[in-house]
């Protein structure tokens, strides 16, 4: 890899949602929503969004490896929901242009965050750690029988703060729609 990109993918990891935030902008200032689109886009960012409650119930950060719930099929379920739900809103820009440059950003952004967190959670759950990275892929999902421990808590959704996630995706489906508006109005 290049020194630039190498810089690049640093100050992404230092950087996460300000990283993001461009990518969002871009989208919503060349986006071009039908009916359509905003149908399908918001579907997926719901479905994105329930995906990232699922696996928030299930980390808890540092304390213990999560290895239940979404996290027996991929080790980043909450990156993989969040390229869902960006995913979600490239559909609803109807842009592709646009969607082609969040989705290079996403992968940039979140790949070195990956990789970062792999090399920080591996030394401190060791041999536990090295089984399961080598059943269950970083991200794109795969049916695996690794066994699960843990279960589901409510209370890990609320220390995660996901209902701060969830009304912000619900903010920028509405973001999306008033360009909608505005764009049918004129």
């Amino acid at each position: 890899m290049s020194t630039t990109y190498t810089k690049l993918e640093a100050w992404c990891l230092d950087h996460r949602k300000t990283a993001t935030a461009p990518a969002f902008i871009l989208l919503l200032l060349l986006a071009n929503p039908t009916k359509l689109s905003l149908t399908i886009g918001a579907l997926i960012i719901i479905l994105g969004e329930m995906g990232r409650t699922w696996s928030s119930g299930y980390i808890d950060k540092n304390a213990k490896l999560a290895t239940a719930g979404p996290y027996r099929f991929t080790r980043n379920p909450l990156y993989f929901f969040n390229g869902m739900i960006f995913v979600g809103f490239c559909i609803m820009a109807a842009n592709p242009w646009a969607a082609m440059f969040g989705i290079i950003s996403f992968t940039i952004i979140y790949r070195a965050t990956m990789r970062s967190e792999a090399e920080f959670i591996a030394p401190i759950f060791g041999e536990e750690f090295d089984k399961w990275a080598a059943v269950v892929p970083m991200f794109w999902p795969k049916w695996t029988n690794y066994p699960a421990q843990g279960q589901f808590s409510w209370a890990l959704v609320a220390k995660h703060r996901e209902q701060k996630n969830a009304l912000a995706m619900l903010l920028g489906i509405l973001l999306f729609i008033g360009v909608y508006i505005l764009y049918s109005a004129s």
